[in-house]
């Protein structure tokens, strides 16, 4: 969606600094940049731009007080590369990878059987062919109960949006629908949505058994794509021409989910750590060094794709980098759960109300103030 923050915060203390003349990306700068700073929850926009001047990963050392090593990777080849990389896998043992999978997962489903012991080398997309959770086998073209459950859910969310003249979508439409979905998904009973639905933003007891590791994909893919769902919807509702295509024509839906996965992902980075020594493009990364992969940089680098900023569903090119941990699922739920909602009646902003994307380790709106019925 479009962004409401311009630039970042710089100088002394704060972002990046300045760029030398050269573009490059100031060494003495890197390490604000690796501790994702909260400035970077207004725009991150400006330090994807300096990666992408980079010829390759960047390594950051270690701190004066004994801290590892990281790997900045933001080039969208490079990103690629490294979740293709058998040796690298999720850092569940540090602080920053419990929270980015409790918050959003990204890919973490996949890297998370490996680092239990699962084999199979990783496509460039981040998957683990020959590796099928069944329980977990829910593809975009779902059999027709999970189609059915998502569509049916969609018409009762857009019909109590429908009598009314004002709404809130993140509450009210992006934090359930993806609940709904999981649950059909994973064979919940409807009626334990609630359970479920906490359950993803809080942790504890799980409403039925699970692996971990589906467990973990599980509570990822809900919250990525209920803050993908916000950023989509916003992104569509400051842009009527889109947003009458996409009424006009659901089967754009799956275009406009891509688009706004690559313009706006829900997590923008990922925590691995190499298990043992492997090579990246800009250096051989030393077993137990962590790389950080930023999916969002990987999406906006124009050497994949032209003009990154531009929000654009009918983009010519390669597949972004699938920033979901289960992106059969989300695609689901959007295709099955949106269209009744973008049906209601007179549904817009709200005047004045303008939306913004904030977050570090999860991203997207917060609240959608919309107007209904008019």
């Amino acid at each position: 969606m479009a962004r409401t923050e311009a630039g970042a915060e710089g100088g002394a203390g704060g972002g990046l600094g300045p760029v030398t003349a050269s573009g490059r990306l100031p060494r003495s700068h890197v390490p604000a940049l690796a501790s994702l700073a909260v400035r970077v929850a207004r725009d991150p926009v400006p330090y994807y731009r300096l990666l992408h001047r980079e010829p390759g990963p960047v390594r950051v050392p270690g701190t004066a007080g004994g801290g590892d090593g990281i790997w900045l990777v933001g080039r969208d080849a490079d990103v690629r590369a490294a979740l293709a990389e058998p040796g690298l896998v999720a850092d569940a043992a540090t602080g920053d990878v419990p929270g980015l999978v409790d918050g959003a997962g990204l890919l973490a489903g996949e890297k998370v059987e490996r680092a239990e012991g699962e084999t199979g080398r990783a496509t460039a997309a981040g998957h683990v062919p020959g590796r099928v959770l069944a329980s977990a086998d829910v593809r975009a073209d779902a059999p027709p109960h999970v189609a059915g459950v998502v569509a049916r859910a969609g018409h009762v969310l857009a019909g109590r949006l429908g009598s009314r003249a004002s709404a809130d979508l993140v509450p009210e439409f992006c934090d359930w629908l993806p609940a709904v979905a999981l649950g059909a998904a994973l064979g919940l009973p409807y009626r334990r949505t609630e359970a479920l639905r906490r359950w993803c933003r809080a942790g504890g007891p799980a409403p039925l058994p699970l692996p971990d590791a589906l467990a973990v994909r599980a509570r990822g893919a809900e919250r990525a794509t209920a803050y993908a769902l916000a950023s989509l919807l916003g992104t569509l509702l400051t842009r009527p021409a889109h947003l009458a295509a996409v009424r006009d024509e659901p089967a754009l839906i799956d275009a406009v989910w891509a688009e706004t996965l690559r313009h706006d992902p829900p997590a923008p980075y990922l925590v691995l750590r190499a298990r043992e020594r492997v090579r990246l493009p800009g250096g051989a990364v030393a077993a137990g060094e962590r790389v950080l992969c930023l999916l969002g940089a990987a999406g906006w680098d124009p050497a994949g794709y032209p003009d990154p900023g531009r929000w654009d569903p009918y983009r010519a090119g390669p597949a972004p980098v699938p920033a979901h941990p289960w992106p059969d699922l989300g695609l689901l739920t959007v295709r099955y759960g949106l269209p009744p909602l973008l049906g209601v009646r007179g549904l817009a902003l709200a005047p004045g109300f303008a939306p913004r994307a904030v977050g570090v380790r999860v991203r997207g709106p917060r609240r959608l103030l919309v107007r209904l019925g008019g």
